[in-house]
Order: C-alpha cells, then structure tokens, then sequence
C-alpha cells in the first residue's frame, strides 16, 4: 500500500507540475500578446504626440513671428506719427518767424511733371515691306508733311 500511495502521489506530482507548466504558458502569451498591444499604442500614442507636439512648435513660431511683425509696425508708426508732429512743430515755428515754408523733395519732381513732353523725334515709321510712312506731328500744320525720301506717298496725294 504504501508504493501504491507513492504511485499516486507522485502521478499527482507530475499532473500539477504540468498544471503549472501550461499555466504559465497562457500567462507568459497574455502577457506578451498585453505587452505587444501596449507597444503597439504607445508607438502610435509617440506619432500622435510627436505629430501634436511638432504642429504647437508651428503654431508657436507662426505666433513668435506675428507678434514680432505687430511690433515692428506698432514701432514704424510711432516713429511716423513722432516725425509728423517735429514736422508740424518745425513749420509751426518757420511760420511764427515769419518765414516761408520750406519746399518739399518732390517739388522739382513735380515741377518736372508739369512741363510739357517735347514733340517725338521720329515723325515716320518703317513698315515691314521697307517702305518709310510719313506720321504727323501734333503741333504742325499738315502742309508740312512730306514724305523723306520720296519712298511713302500719303494716300491722299497719290494719283
């Protein structure tokens, strides 16, 4: 009796050990099937927080660089405004002492514009035949338009 009872025991032995062998052959899959599917979220998780966190840099720049461009003109037209008020304080003072006002830069310009053009220098043109066409000037009378070297004969004159 007491070799069956070893007999059996140590069959109850070998069955738990093999219990437990399969045992930690399922925990070891779930673990690693858990573990793969972490991994596998946190890797997209890492995309979308990479992807999240490179898109706030832009916006962050975009926003660096607005508000640089807002106070370089918020400083362009201070200087504007500080430059027309001595302005006007400058011709204040020309007036009270009596004198002129200066005139501006552009006044020749201006002046320059005003001036009629000068009449063109070519009063003919060629066409693509090489005959010369005689043109008229505004400012002469028509008796004086004759054709240059007798090659254009305007329609008019010719028989």
């Amino acid at each position: 009796m007491a070799a069956a009872k070893r007999d059996i025991r140590s069959i109850i032995d070998s069955f738990s050990e093999d219990l437990i062998e399969i045992a930690t052959d399922i925990v070891r899959e779930h673990v690693e099937r858990s573990l793969s599917e972490w991994q596998a979220k946190s890797a997209k998780n890492a995309k979308v927080l990479a992807r999240k966190s490179a898109e706030d840099e832009k916006a962050l720049r975009n926003q660096r660089a607005l508000e640089r461009i807002e106070k370089a003109a918020s400083r362009r037209r201070e200087r504007e405004e500080k430059k027309a008020a001595e302005r006007a304080a400058r011709l204040e003072q020309r007036l009270t002492e009596g004198k002129k006002p200066r005139a501006r830069k552009n006044a020749a310009a201006d002046a320059a514009k005003k001036e009629p053009a000068p009449p063109p220098l070519f009063v003919h043109k060629r066409r693509r035949d090489g005959e010369i066409e005689q043109l008229k000037r505004t400012d002469e009378p028509e008796h004086a338009s004759a054709p240059l070297n007798g090659a254009a004969q305007p329609a008019a004159a010719a028989p």
